[in-house]
C-alpha cells in the first residue's frame, strides 16, 4: 500500500515548522518525489554530504533483508553511505527531511549505530538488541530538542509540571523555550495527531539570544550541539531521554487554548516517584 501524496502538508501544523522550507521543495508535486529528487536536495543543501566513514551519502532503493552485519541498515549506511529508502512513503520522506535539516546529528547517531551494531554481531548474545541501540532508535524515531533559555522552565520540564509549563507559563514559549522535532515517525504521525503522542527528547540550555535568530541559523547551531553532545556521551541509555507530550505546547493541538486541556493525566503524566 502506497501512501497519499499531500502537497502543502508543512501548512498544516506547527509541528513541521523546521522541515517546512525544504518540504516546500515538492508543493508543486502532483506526486512523489523519487529518489533522484531527494539526492537533489540533499546535495543542494550539503555539499559533498558523507558519513562518519567518509562514504558519499545517497539514497538508494529499499532492498530485501540483510543477511550479514554490513548490510544492516545503520551499518550499510556507514560503510558505503547507501541510505536504503522506500518510495511513496511517509516515513522515509521525512527521514529525507532530517538527513537534511541536521545531517552532522544524523551523521553521528548513524556511527554510534553502526557500532553498537558490529559489537553486538562479535557476542554470543547477539540476537538481543542493546540499550545504545535502543536509545538511538528512540530518539532516532521519536525525539525532540528542548531548548531553553530558563532554567526555571526546564525544570517544570523535568519535573513533569506539565499544566505551570504549558498554561501558566504560556508566553514563554518561542521566547524563552522552543521544541524542535527530530523524529522521522514523529513527523509521520503529526499528519494525524492524536493525543499520546510524546517526544523523546534532550534539553539544550541557549542564551537568550538564540531566540532572536532565523530558524536556519537556530538550527545549524542546533545540529552542531547535539552532535557535540553524542559524541561526548560515555554512557548511552534511555535515561538520557525526556518524554515530552508535544501536543501540549501552545498552538500544536488547537483545542490546548483551553485550560481544561491539561486536565488529561492520562496524556499529561505526573512523574513517577523512584522507590
Amino acid at each position: 500500500m502506497h501512501d497519499l501524496w499531500k502537497p502543502f502538508f508543512q501548512n498544516t501544523s506547527p509541528i513541521f515548522e523546521h522541515i517546512s522550507p525544504y518540504a516546500q521543495t515538492f508543493d508543486d508535486f502532483s506526486n512523489w518525489p523519487n529518489l533522484n529528487d531527494y539526492n537533489n536536495l540533499l546535495k543542494k543543501i550539503h555539499a559533498n554530504p558523507r558519513s562518519k566513514n567518509k562514504a558519499a551519502l545517497s539514497f538508494i532503493p529499499q532492498e530485501t533483508n540483510p543477511i550479514s552485519v554490513d548490510e544492516e541498515y545503520e551499518v550499510r549506511i556507514y560503510k558505503t553511505g547507501n541510505i536504503q529508502t522506500r518510495l511513496n512513503n511517509w516515513h522515509d520522506f521525512f527521514q529525507v527531511m532530517i538527513w537534511c535539516r541536521f545531517l552532522e546529528t544524523k551523521k553521528i547517531i548513524n556511527q554510534l549505530h553502526a557500532q553498537a551494531i558490529i559489537n553486538r554481531n562479535k557476542s554470543s548474545n547477539n540476537s538481543q538488541r542493546s540499550a545504545v541501540e535502543n536509545t538511538l532508535t528512540l530518539f532516532d524515531e521519536c525525539g525532540a530538542i528542548l531548548v531553553s533559555s530558563n532554567k526555571f522552565l526546564i525544570d517544570l520540564i523535568r519535573g513533569h509540571s506539565w499544566t505551570q509549563l504549558f498554561l501558566n507559563n504560556r508566553e514563554k514559549f518561542n521566547n524563552e523555550l522552543q521544541c524542535f522535532v527530530f523524529g522521522h515517525a514523529l513527523y509521520e504521525k503529526a499528519l494525524n495527531p492524536y493525543l499520546g503522542m510524546t517526544a523523546h527528547s534532550i534539553i539544550i540550555e541557549v542564551e537568550k539570544p538564540f531566540f532572536s535568530l532565523t530558524p536556519d541559523e537556530q538550527c545549524r547551531i542546533l545540529d552542531e550541539q547535539l552532535c557535540c553532545y553524542f559524541s561526548s556521551l560515555e554512557k548511552i541509555n534511555t535515561q538520557l531521554l525526556q518524554p515530552f507530550p508535544i501536543l501540549g505546547v501552545p498552538g500544536w493541538d488547537k483545542d490546548n487554548i483551553k485550560p481544561a486541556y491539561y486536565d488529561n493525566k492520562d496524556y499529561f503524566r505526573e512523574k513517577r516517584l523512584k522507590i
